[in-house]
């Protein structure tokens, strides 16, 4: 499984929420393009396909903090100097298996599209007019985030080494923290390692326009005069809207 395959895959099984790979790209509620392995690529918006939406209030903040369970390990090796005053500590993050997570989000939110059934109607002229594709989705909730980290394996084995302020090791989610004030001392066979000190989009739920009688995983569109039968739905793990 590719490591994409398996980050993303991983982190729908803890949250029931997509990833976005690379963690780093920035993604927007109403934003519409196809999967691709689990791999979300933006073709277009409902903006510039002339629809309108609203969108919810955003939730609570929280912090969010994961790892592969049994895969990642964290181990403070001490002072290792000091910095304008500020003792700093050495931080070593290993990885004992290919596609591990180290995932750690400041002050998460969540945001939603909250006119479904209008979003809905406005969907079916362009699946008549086949402007909206049988393999569109559109992000219909976003998690954003303040600072994040994103560290994935590439090998087993695979290790990140900090020099971080010492005072903050032992505070929740000390990397995210730290943001902008810690330095990556070493690395190796890391498929993926982001620091975002002014936020991300990392997670999202989406939906698609599938039929309602037939079942069917894919809308298929045999022309433009039968009245179609369709509805938004959520989209699953399970689903593969595109190839």
């Amino acid at each position: 499984m590719a490591i994409h395959e398996a980050y993303t895959r991983e982190m729908y099984d803890k949250y029931g929420y997509f990833a976005v790979w690379l963690p780093s790209v920035s993604l927007a509620l109403g934003d519409v393009g196809t999967f691709t392995g689990h791999r979300f690529d933006k073709r277009t918006t409902l903006a510039d396909l002339g629809v309108s939406f609203r969108i919810s209030s955003a939730s609570a903040r929280a912090d969010v903090e994961y790892t592969s369970s049994g895969a990642v390990s964290l181990v403070a090796d001490g002072a290792v100097g000091v910095t304008r005053s500020t003792p700093m500590a050495s931080l070593l993050i290993t990885f004992s298996r290919e596609g591990a997570t180290f995932f750690q989000g400041r002050e998460c939110t969540e945001q939603s599209i909250d006119n479904v059934a209008g979003l809905e109607s406005a969907l079916l002229p362009l699946c008549h007019n086949r402007t909206w594709r049988p393999n569109y989705v559109v992000i219909t909730s976003l998690v954003s985030t303040g600072p994040t980290m994103v560290l994935v394996s590439k090998d087993s084995g695979a290790r990140v080494e900090l020099a971080l302020d010492a005072d903050g090791l032992g505070t929740p989610l000390p990397l995210v923290k730290a943001a902008g004030n810690f330095v990556v001392t070493a690395k190796s066979g890391m498929a993926a390692s982001v620091m975002t000190p002014d936020g991300a989009t990392p997670l999202f739920r989406a939906a698609c326009m599938r039929r309602k009688l037939l079942g069917g995983r894919e809308l298929e569109i045999r022309g433009g005069e039968r009245e179609l039968d369709l509805e938004l739905a959520p989209v699953e793990w399970g689903d593969r809207v595109a190839v």
